[in-house]
């Protein structure tokens, strides 16, 4: 869809160009002096919320800066570019082009109903050059929040994802002493990078932090079989740290191949996990444990505010047994916050934690609104923590984060807030069934998962520059991608087009 410019940015944009280009061939100081104009029009349209605009301008200065030899003010520039281009990227629609997808997408719409859906609280929005951009997955966000239209869906299909998959699991009766961890399932994964050269300058390093599977409770087994190409191989976690990944420097002027390619094979042995709690059997918590307080301290993304304490007291009310805390956290993530695709390079380039995120707007995708729950756990003393890596539940593996809870003298218990709401989106679950299949997964958790890091907000090993632009420094579930020479963001490259994940059945 093709966006269309305000009148405001054409007309800065004519403006640059005319002060980046009218006079004949200028002189590197020239083009110095242009370049500082550009960035200082590029800041105060930033401030301003032109961002459109203000990227336009940062990309003029660039390349003036680049003519005139200022290679550090050239990189500055292109970073101010990045970081741009990470809050508008999942922004591609002003409100007309979103008017034209709703009467598509549901033609059977009065206007004054899609007028109501595009100007709810719970659209995903973006202001900037005056105007409303809108989420790139804003139609199937309007179907997550509108049960009606999901459960008329999935009927027309006669299918429900992850329900139909995951409901005879949740609805197997548990025996008696039956072991936490059960029934391992052996999967056999592939990473892939493949991106032309011709994408990528002609010299400079480009770094590449891949994703693998670490080992932990219900994951176990893990072998590393290939990492290729060694030479660029710098350093590898082992299987038993809190993130796993294999680190990567490409100098690309000794790439003369048509792609530049990276490959991880491995093994791994996944465990179902299935827990039946005593409230009354549950211990007081040692809490100058280094674990207990690591798990309930705030981290960037599990933020614990005055205001995130406060909505945990309103939901656990009078209660003080953890175990039956956290089920009053669960059931209120799971039953009354939706849902929604959220703007995550938005977030990562603002410096907004997901938790929240999702505390201010109440809805949230998988990751935000694990990363709530657990910062409402933290917030009433209960160690928490956010898993993430990938799930096999519908055949191709698909990113996922989940959330685990720590119970003294149960130990780590899983919950997964997002796959419970699969109940809702059945067509013809009945309310027993629903109810069952969502007390399933805030104790137990099927073995379709792929373990990256045990927790968010874990620190990359060699950690990236604090001036490298990142797109997410939170959760390692697509490489993340870091060149000094490159014009743009390969973070955002990568995955969307150069970046393939297999994961199967050994």
């Amino acid at each position: 869809m093709k966006r269309i410019l305000p009148v405001t940015i054409l007309v800065l944009l004519a403006f640059a160009i005319c002060v980046a280009g009218c006079i004949s061939s200028p002189s590197a100081p020239d083009q110095k002096s242009s370049a500082d104009t550009l960035i200082t029009q590029a800041e105060k349209e930033f401030q301003n919320s032109n961002l459109h605009a203000a990227e336009s301008l940062f990309r003029l200065a660039q390349q003036n800066y680049t003519t005139a030899g200022n290679t550090a003010s050239a990189k500055a520039a292109r970073d101010q570019v990045m970081k741009i281009q990470m809050m508008t990227f999942h922004y591609p629609y002003n409100r007309s082009a979103m008017d034209r997808q709703l009467t598509e997408t549901f033609p059977d719409l009065s206007a004054a109903q899609q007028v109501a859906l595009l100007d709810d609280p719970g659209a995903v929005t973006l202001k900037s050059d005056g105007e409303t951009w809108y989420f790139e997955d804003t139609v199937s966000n309007i179907v997550y929040h509108n049960m009606t239209i999901m459960q008329k869906a999935n009927a027309g299909k006669q299918y429900t994802p992850f329900y139909d998959e995951l409901a005879p699991l949740a609805f197997a009766p548990q025996r008696e002493n039956t072991a936490r961890y059960s029934n391992p399932v052996t999967w056999e994964g592939t990473e892939e990078i493949a991106i032309p050269r011709d994408r990528l300058p002609g010299n400079g390093t480009l770094k590449l932090w891949v994703p693998l599977p670490v080992e932990y409770g219900p994951q176990q087994d893990v072998t590393i079989t290939t990492l290729e190409p060694a030479q660029y191989l710098q350093t590898s976690t082992v299987t038993g740290t809190d993130i796993g990944l294999a680190y990567f420097e490409i100098p690309l002027a000794e790439v003369r191949d048509p792609f530049v390619n990276i490959t991880a094979r491995f093994l791994f042995t996944e465990y179902t996990q299935r827990f039946t709690v005593d409230p009354a059997k549950v211990l007081r918590y040692n809490t100058s444990d280094p674990e207990y307080r690591k798990y309930t301290a705030p981290s960037a993304n599990i933020a614990i505010t005055p205001a995130m304490k406060k909505k945990a007291l309103e939901i656990v009310r009078n209660e003080t047994n953890p175990y039956l805390q956290v089920q009053k956290i669960y059931r209120y993530v799971s039953d009354t916050l939706p849902y929604s695709h959220a703007p995550h390079m938005q977030l990562e380039a603002t410096g907004k934690p997901r938790s929240e995120y999702v505390l201010e707007t109440g809805i949230g995708d998988c990751g935000a609104q694990s990363q709530y729950f657990a910062a409402l756990c933290r917030a009433v003393g209960i160690p928490a923590r956010v898993p993430a890596g990938y799930q096999m539940i519908l055949g191709p593996a698909g990113t996922h984060v989940w959330a685990e809870y720590y119970v003294e003298g149960y130990g780590w218990i899983p919950a997964d807030v997002t796959v419970a709401e699969g109940a809702d989106w059945s067509y013809n679950a009945t309310t027993a069934e629903r109810e069952q299949y969502r007390d399933f997964f805030s104790r137990n958790l099927d073995p379709y998962r792929y373990v990256i890091q045990k927790d968010v907000d874990i620190p990359l090993s060699p950690e990236p520059g604090a001036d490298e632009v990142v797109i997410d420094r939170s959760i390692l579930q697509i490489p993340v991608a870091v060149c000094d020479t490159c014009t743009e963001n390969p973070s955002i490259m990568i995955p969307e087009k150069y970046w393939a994940v297999s994961v199967a059945r050994a």
